[in-house]
């Protein structure tokens, strides 16, 4: 009975892990003292990235004597054979692991946009209205690019882009979260340790390199 209560914990403990989301936030604010806000969470844990904390200076210790140590003669072993693979080989197993790793992130990786505000200004009228065009089709290309290969969530009227025409300098505010779950990392990366184990007990035999 007890293995049976062990063997349950141990299982809960795994699914916990697994099941936890892998997060990184990017906060931007060009009118803000601190411009830019990053920091990653893990489950309920959170870790500031930026701005850095600063770091207090450590104190210096005095270097310890160094004592010479005996030179020991080493027995010269016969060199070991090693593998040689083909470039080929290399290229064939980049790209299969790439083509993994691509699929799976393309799938699982979400993208969840809470604010991206542009005010867009310039010097004469003219630059602010070409400004605009230019920035309302970019958002149009990257809008349709991100929802064909990630899965994106934001809320309504999220995203804005206004041009002014009383200002000189173009401002904005943007609120981006990145995030993962640790059960599709793990996956990912054993999908891509089977992939290299596969090439590395089974090369194919074609000329080698050294």
């Amino acid at each position: 009975m007890v293995f049976v209560y062990v063997m349950a914990g141990i299982t809960a403990f795994f699914a916990l892990i697994l099941s936890l989301q892998l997060s990184v936030r990017v906060c931007f604010d060009s009118e803000a003292k601190d411009e830019m806000k990053v920091f990653a969470k893990i489950g309920f844990y959170k870790i500031h990235i930026l701005p850095a904390k600063e770091k207090k200076p450590k104190k210096i210790k005095k270097p310890a004597k160094i004592k010479k140590a005996k030179k020991i003669k080493k027995i010269a072993e016969p060199p070991k054979e090693k593998k040689k693979y083909a470039i080929g080989e290399i290229f064939d197993l980049i790209r299969e692991i790439g083509t993994v790793l691509a699929g799976r992130f393309k799938k699982h990786f979400k993208v969840k946009i809470y604010k991206i505000n542009v005010i867009l200004a310039g010097d004469e009228a003219e630059k602010t209205a070409m400004l605009y065009g230019g920035a309302i089709q970019s958002a149009c290309y990257l809008h349709e690019f991100l929802n064909r290969n990630f899965k994106i969530r934001k809320k309504t009227h999220s995203v804005k882009i206004i041009p002014d025409f009383s200002k000189n300098r173009t401002s904005c505010n943007i609120d981006i979260k990145f995030s993962m779950r640790t059960a599709h990392m793990t996956a990912m990366g054993i999908a891509s340790l089977i992939k290299f184990l596969k090439f590395w007990k089974n090369p194919k035999k074609t000329t080698n390199i050294s």
